[in-house]
Order: structure tokens, then C-alpha cells, then sequence
């Protein structure tokens, strides 16, 4: 990993700081069909149940999308 860059799991944090910033909730599903696996993020309101969100990611709940990461490791990797 570049000195420049931050890992998964710090990006992570920030997106979890920013959405409790603005009271939102941050969603993770490995519902990426695209071929390359991994999970996609959702920054949402909390009374959104974005798990049932018909279409997967192509359909309504894209307007939710924050963020696709191959693998959210469990500490900071910078």
C-alpha cells in the first residue's frame, strides 16, 4: 500500500464518522454481481432497511451507493 493512500478499514471509519455526522447509517452487503467479488457500502437514513431494496445494486438502492471495497480488514493496514 502506497504512503498516500489509506487502507479499507480506515476508509471505512471515515465513512462511518461522516454518516453518524450527518445521522445516517452505514450498510455493508456483498451484493457486487460485477465479477470481482467484494462488498459495497451503502451510507443511508436509518429507517431505511436497504437489505431489502429490490433490483440489488442496480436497482433503487444505488442512490445509497458510498463505496466498493475486494476486502474490509479487520485493523488499519496504512
Amino acid at each position: 500500500m502506497s504512503e498516500l493512500t489509506t487502507c479499507n478499514y480506515c476508509n471505512l471509519k471515515r465513512i462511518r464518522r461522516n454518516a453518524k455526522a450527518k445521522g445516517m447509517k452505514v450498510t455493508i452487503l456483498r451484493d457486487a454481481h460485477w465479477g470481482m467479488g467484494g462488498e459495497n457500502i451503502y451510507v443511508h437514513p436509518r429507517e431505511i432497511k436497504i437489505a431489502e431494496f429490490p433490483g440489488g445494486e442496480d436497482g433503487p438502492r444505488s442512490h445509497y451507493f458510498a463505496s466498493w471495497m475486494m476486502k474490509i480488514p479487520n485493523k488499519c493496514q496504512c
